[in-house]
């Protein structure tokens, strides 16, 4: 009788054990759910950053190309001369375009920026006595990188821009 009461016993305590065991390691055996959460809170968060708030910071100019040929950097005006050019968005829809070429620091005056819509940015600037009144399109904007593409005297510009 004593055997059959401790056999229950331990039939009881290795359930409950099992049971207990397989409670922890439910959520992790449904890998499908963990993604999909993880997904849904990455989506959630970036729903929060859209591109005014993005914009503003540094943005360095890495690369241009003109008709999807590569530029040569001794030919090209000063706004577009990559990794000595930053464009600086500020919270009041202003800018300045900053660069350092042939020995000489300049930056813009009376810059200013504004969304057309979502994905049109219009930049309006001078540098050098020269106005430049630029509408790109946005190809891709994340929190580091940002990809403009215009058109001007017809040719096709393409600018990526990385912050610091």
């Amino acid at each position: 009788m004593r055997s059959q009461k401790n056999r229950n016993l331990v039939r009881r305590l290795i359930n409950r054990t099992a049971h207990n065991t397989q409670l922890l390691r439910m959520p992790f055996e449904n890998k499908g759910l963990i993604y999909m959460f993880c997904i849904l809170l990455f989506a959630f968060c970036c729903m929060g950053c859209d591109k005014r708030e993005m914009i503003m910071n540094r943005w360095n100019l890495q690369s241009v190309t003109v008709n999807g040929e590569p530029i040569d950097s001794l030919t090209m005006q000063y706004h577009l001369l990559p990794k000595y050019t930053d464009y600086v968005f500020f919270y009041e829809e202003s800018l300045s375009v900053d660069t350092y070429a042939n020995g000489q620091f300049t930056s813009s005056a009376d810059g200013a920026y504004r969304f057309i819509n979502k994905s049109t940015l219009e930049m309006k600037f001078t540098i050098l006595n020269k106005k430049n009144d630029i509408s790109a399109k946005i190809k891709k904007m994340t929190k580091r990188e940002m990809n403009l593409q215009y058109e001007k005297d017809g040719n096709i510009y393409f600018l990526k821009l990385y912050t610091y």
